[in-house]
């Protein structure tokens, strides 16, 4: 095997990227926000619970802090342009889902919005804030999915015009092309 270059610690999360971007959003006292991020994991099954990392510098930071609710909605390649507004612009200069051309849309549990162009939807109520190095990793217990069924079943269909979107670095993106299966020996016998 070829030797392998090291590098920046920094790039610890680039390896372990591309994972699916969200648009977070969230309220507090009538105001929305949106905001992109590619940080999130589950964390269990039973409860479902979801965690996002949130700079503090963010004013989603400080909207799900306060309202203890956050919304996570799943955008297409064709919303490629909104999304990458809504990473890199802030909501203190003004309404982003205004700015970047999206529907803010009721939500089934939650006061905050979800973004109706986007094909899911996850509804976290907040469980717990840990401030982990530079951002804060907000635990969300879900309360609420919806997805729409031609691209989602019990996982994702990907296909070759798979619409899902992914985070590369800067202002690069890509989607999911294909899926593979893997076959263990005693399976193919």
């Amino acid at each position: 095997m070829a030797e392998k270059r090291a590098l920046e610690p920094r790039l610890a999360a680039r390896i372990l990227e591309p994972g699916p971007l969200v648009l977070v959003t969230s309220l507090y006292r009538a105001q929305h926000n949106v905001m992109t991020a590619g940080w999130l994991l589950p964390l269990g099954f039973d409860p479902p619970r979801i965690g996002v990392a949130i700079h503090p510098s963010r004013l989603t930071h400080e909207f799900i802090s306060r309202s203890e609710a956050f919304a996570l909605s799943v955008p297409t390649i064709d919303l490629l342009n909104a999304v990458h507004r809504c990473g890199i612009e802030s909501g203190r200069d003004g309404d982003k889902f205004l700015r970047a051309g999206l529907t803010p849309t009721d939500a089934a549990e939650v006061e905050a919005p979800l973004v109706d162009e986007c094909v899911a939807h996850i509804e976290c109520g907040l469980v717990e804030r840990l401030t982990l190095a530079d951002h804060d990793l907000f635990i969300g217990e879900v309360l609420a999915v919806s997805a729409l069924d031609e691209l989602f079943s019990d996982r994702w269909l990907i296909d070759a015009d798979s619409p899902l979107l992914h985070h590369i670095a800067a202002d690069q993106y890509a989607g999911l092309g294909k899926t593979y299966t893997a076959r263990l020996a005693e399976e193919e016998e």
